[in-house]
């Protein structure tokens, strides 16, 4: 592996996740005793310190938020623990009541103590988009998922933080230290990745804006027994590009379609949009393309740090379809011809191995 190999303390490292873990589980533990008697109370007026009501753990995120669902007798309910030193609890109220009012399915909002990190919210059930994509309905789910996503665009960003060339600056780093460096060991500077960012971000900026889900993928999609699709995990939503939000969907982390379907689905999006109908159709691809790369640049970064910051293994499997993402368009697009080649000849016989050393490690 030359001046670029791993340097990845095994040894050093397992046992920092391990004690990671230990110190979480205890504190995780506490918060959800205390969850569960604070939904009592919201529930039912009892204020006994004796008594909870039984949470049934269910998913986590990206984030540190946890979720729980409540049985009541009108039904099920979410508890969400989401601490107040990591999250944005008031983010994600404030944009829920908004985004109800402009007729976007996101959950209810039926109680919440910002003070602790607690929320009570309705269910929108266990059937992720995810789950029932295939070839069969794909095109179907897609044009659903466009419909929410224009009602979503709709809504007024004046208030959101702006995604600006700061921001997406940062997110590219997160490629550089965490999935380049901390998970790969490659500590020399990379030939050209200053000029590459910058003229990437300043490409993507060019685009109309409006309000950005920030996350808009299979995972943060929910199927509704009634057919509609609810929204989650929107409590980042910002004022950006509005291609970024169909690049989370079309080129999702989680599921990959060939290239040319997600032309064709990207024009049925775009020929219907009141301001992006007015580009042509190589302006519309090459925007599509950069917000998808910087956007799995930055996802690298962040499933290399779920792991070797919080200990989540869960996200490593998908490392190797983002950097696909990642080469493909670098491949595609002469100013990123370099850096294809560098990730070609130096990070991608590395890449493997090392992936398969950490899953080992992770137990997964």
């Amino acid at each position: 592996m030359g001046e670029n190999v791993l340097r990845y303390k095994k040894q050093k490292t397992t046992s920092l996740n391990n004690n990671k873990t230990l110190m979480t589980s205890s504190s995780n533990q506490q918060r959800q005793q205390q969850l569960a008697q604070w939904v009592l109370k919201e529930l039912s007026g009892d204020d006994d310190s004796q008594r909870a009501i039984p949470l049934k753990a269910i998913t986590s995120d990206a984030g540190f938020r946890r979720y729980f669902r409540v049985q009541t007798p009108q039904g099920a309910l979410i508890a969400v623990d989401a601490p107040p030193t990591t999250e944005d609890t008031d983010a994600f109220v404030n944009i829920a009541n908004a985004w109800r009012m402009g007729q976007v399915r996101v959950p209810r909002v039926l109680a919440v103590n910002l003070r602790q990190g607690f929320m009570l919210q309705e269910d929108l059930g266990n059937t992720p988009l995810q789950s029932v994509l295939n070839h069969q309905t794909a095109d179907q789910y897609y044009l659903q998922c466009f419909e929410t996503l224009q009602a979503i665009q709709q809504q007024p960003s004046k208030q959101l933080p702006e995604y600006n060339e700061e921001l997406m600056s940062f997110e590219l780093s997160l490629y550089l230290d965490w999935f380049l460096k901390k998970l790969l060991g490659f500590d020399s500077d990379i030939p050209g990745v200053n000029g590459m960012f910058n003229g990437l971000v300043k490409t993507i900026l060019q685009q109309p804006s409006g309000t950005v889900h920030r996350d808009y993928h299979s995972r943060n999609l929910m199927v509704l027994p009634d057919g509609e699709l609810g929204v989650i995990d929107f409590q980042g939503a910002l004022h950006g590009p509005q291609l970024y939000d169909v690049v989370s969907l079309l080129k999702d982390c989680y599921v990959q379609w060939p290239r040319e379907k997600v032309y064709e689905w990207l024009h049925l999006f775009t020929e219907q949009h009141s301001e992006l109908k007015q580009f042509n159709t190589d302006v519309l691809r090459t925007w599509f393309d950069f917000t998808g790369l910087q956007r799995h640049f930055k996802c690298l970064g962040i499933f290399s740090r779920l792991w070797l910051r919080d200990g989540k293994s869960g996200y490593l499997a998908h490392i190797p379809r983002t950097f696909d993402y990642v080469l493909s368009v670098c491949r595609q697009y002469p100013q990123f011809q370099p850096h294809a080649r560098w990730l070609e000849q130096k990070v991608q016989p590395v890449l493997a191995e090392r992936l398969t050393t950490v899953r080992e490690e992770a137990s997964v």
